[in-house]
């Protein structure tokens, strides 16, 4: 049996470059990376903070794919071209975001309930995108089969590869990912189909695994930003970690160290970093009085010290 590829879900807010860089450093295991989606705007010039995030001497050195959102065919493939220009073979087309302000303007998700629309934007930009298109989807809004509608419309596309999170949009993140839709749904597409969804731990790894044996290939978003050493941990099989708390330490101080050349202030760096901790607390021993404390904190080097004096008393639980 082959090795598992594994990606990096595009998070936005959280997956930044300064992150992926960071983790790189940090850790092993994962094998490539997806940008958080860049919104299409509808004019000829892109302004520059627009594709900041993944500038290629930005890049952490995991091959990186920059995910676009929007319901404009044109300005997807002008996206593209800019894209194709910096040297990128492959974009992704982000039918999946949730959330519901992105879903009433008929964006991510909110698409899937329009397929004629789908496949009318699917005509342009494969046909006129330099660079390769894969799909990151939903099952559909709050219909499942929304998604087994569009099946046929995406078969006729030259699609990369159809990434997909099996849940409604509604879920958002709750209940449990539907498996059989994600069998059914690959038993029918004619493209590679890659997992994505509550891969929090070894257990549910090897289950998938287990169930979809010729799969091979997984996106990891909250669970790898939960335990950055899932990745490790599902290479090697084993769930031990040596050194946990200090190298999760290092890798914060990374991270903090990176975003400290790009922000200014306390406010909005303990901003950025308090949402940092939303995910590793969870498998900390003192993880609710830390992140508790952490949440009060106004000043950076108050900051610090509490990191470093929960980090001192805490054993990596995940």
């Amino acid at each position: 049996m082959s090795e598992p590829h594994l990606t990096l879900a595009p998070m936005r807010g959280l997956t930044t470059r300064h992150y992926r860089k960071a983790f790189t450093r940090n850790f092993q295991g994962l094998d490539a990376e997806m940008a958080p989606f860049i919104p299409t705007v509808n004019t000829e010039k892109i302004a520059p903070k627009l594709l900041r995030d993944i500038l290629p001497e930005n890049n952490s050195g995991h091959p990186l794919t920059p995910q676009l959102i929007g319901n404009n065919a044109a300005a997807f493939v002008t996206l593209a071209k800019a894209l194709h220009d910096l040297g990128y073979k492959t974009v992704n087309w982000n039918l999946g975001c949730p959330h519901k302000p992105v879903r009433k303007k008929q964006r991510g998700s909110g698409l899937l309930p329009h397929p004629e629309r789908i496949e009318t934007i699917l005509e342009t930009i494969c046909n006129e995108s330099p660079i390769t298109i894969s799909v990151k989807i939903r099952l559909g809004v709050s219909d499942k089969s929304e998604l087994m509608a569009l099946i046929p419309i995406l078969n006729r596309y030259p699609l990369r590869e159809i990434i997909i999170h099996p849940r409604t949009a509604e879920q958002m993140y709750d209940g449990k990912p539907d498996l059989g839709a994600f069998a059914l749904a690959r038993q029918n597409l004619n493209h590679p189909v890659c997992y994505n969804g509550d891969i929090t731990d070894l257990a549910f790894f090897q289950t998938l695994d287990k169930c979809f044996p010729t799969l091979g290939r997984f996106m990891i978003g909250r669970g790898l930003l939960a335990n950055p050493f899932l990745c490790e941990t599902i290479k090697s099989g084993n769930p031990k970690t040596e050194n946990a708390i200090q190298r999760l330490e290092t890798f914060h101080n990374d991270v903090l160290a990176n975003y400290q050349t790009v922000i200014d202030g306390d406010i909005p760096m303990l901003g950025k970093m308090k949402e940092f901790w939303s995910y590793p607390s969870k498998n900390l021993s003192n993880g609710r009085k830390f992140f508790k404390k952490l949440k009060k904190a106004t000043r950076i080097t108050t900051y610090q010290h509490i990191v470093k004096e929960h980090l001192a008393a805490a054993e990596w639980t995940p």
